[in-house]
């Protein structure tokens, strides 16, 4: 107990230096924490009362929500020997879902604005267990007065950021908040399988071509260190060396070739000229899922060695189509897809673009590349 009081009286202290002096020093206090206290003081939060807003346009049963509830519940009956709120917010930090495991603290968190359709992002509430969370981009435990806002000092939270599994940004925050003396690191080691159990939720909350596609491609990515590219009807997911190896006009033509090669079946392996001439070779798997063609998965790499690297071949007249015996074989394979696509629509480009997963300017560009009357 002693010990408690001790930390206490230290972080009392510190936070009123800080506020006395913005650019003190301020030893043994956590970095995390100094930096939240240094955002709040920056933004001008009032160290007294939290000022949050009520936004009472959210949507409460998103795909977010949705996939969350279960493991919602599951993490209260983990806590129900403790009177905890768990707490899922929007990438805003602003109160989605809280579930109680006791009526007291379900009050003493009304009595401060933590409730439905609320924000608790830094700039309102100082540092606490959403928006530190939003703002370091990683999980926080804040016990006590290590928050910013005096009101809370009394309370703990622990909170982890749930992330999107395509795009990696965060899509929310898990929180499990209590009183300061009921914390305990189980409670934050807790939260942070939670979340990750959220995030497996969002992957399995898709269709079994885009689950097939993203499997893949997951696996593929992991066990090499080039330039891996995902394309689907509606998905695109490339990693870090191909959006380094390309730039984006090159990389947005190689997607396009790419969902040619998705309606093919098997394996690809094949050498497109991109638009700024360079060569590069794709290798993958085209995925299926049901029967139906749900995408390919690609690694990408520049040849070398003896290979060409880069070529550019003598430009045609401008405005000139390409002749189809000119055309290299993915061209011939995309050019015979949009014909097909075509026949099958009965003309209709807006249908064929839909069909193909093609935007319809890119459809009308393709069209008048290869000549095709339509």
């Amino acid at each position: 107990m002693a010990d408690v009081l001790a930390r206490r009286r230290l972080l009392a202290s510190a936070r009123a230096e800080l506020l006395e002096h913005p650019d003190v020093e301020l030893p043994g206090i956590p970095g995390h924490v100094v930096a939240s206290w240094r955002r709040s003081l920056a933004r001008g939060v009032d160290p007294a009362v939290v000022g949050n807003d009520f936004h009472p346009d959210l949507d409460l049963d998103s795909r977010l929500v949705r996939c969350a509830r279960p493991v919602i519940s599951r993490l209260a009956e983990q806590a129900a020997d403790v009177p905890v709120c768990v707490v899922l917010t929007d990438e805003r930090a602003r109160l989605l879902v809280r579930l109680d495991t006791a009526a007291s603290i379900g009050r003493a968190a009304d009595v401060n604005n933590f409730a439905e359709g609320f924000s608790y992002d830094e700039a309102a509430a100082g540092t606490n267990g959403v928006g530190t969370v939003l703002e370091s981009g990683g999980p926080v435990h804040v016990v006590g007065a290590e928050h910013f806002v005096e009101r809370l000092h009394d309370y703990a939270c622990a909170g982890a950021p749930v992330r999107d599994p395509v795009s990696g940004r965060i899509a929310g925050v898990l929180d499990v908040s209590c009183r300061a003396e009921h914390s305990s690191p189980i409670l934050h080691s807790l939260v942070r399988a939670a979340a990750a159990d959220i995030q497996d939720a969002l992957v399995r909350d898709r269709d079994p071509g885009w689950q097939a596609l993203l499997d893949l491609y997951t696996r593929v990515e992991a066990r090499t260190r080039h330039a891996v590219l995902a394309v689907g009807r509606r998905t695109v997911l490339a990693n870090a060396a191909l959006q380094a190896l390309l730039d984006p006009e090159d990389l947005a033509a190689l997607q396009d070739h790419a969902r040619f090669l998705g309606l093919r079946r098997g394996d690809v392996d094949d050498h497109p000229v991109l638009p700024s001439g360079t060569v590069v070779r794709v290798r993958g798997t085209a995925v299926a899922a049901g029967g139906d063609a749900a995408g390919v998965v690609v690694v990408v790499t520049v040849p070398r060695d003896d290979e060409v690297v880069r070529r550019r071949a003598a430009p045609d007249p401008p405005g000139a189509p390409a002749p189809r015996s000119r055309l290299r074989r993915l061209d011939r394979a995309e050019r015979d897809a949009i014909v097909e696509a075509l026949r099958e629509s009965g003309g209709n480009r807006v249908a064929a673009a839909a069909a193909l997963g093609l935007a319809r300017s890119t459809l009308y560009r393709k069209i008048g590349q290869y000549g095709i009357e339509a």
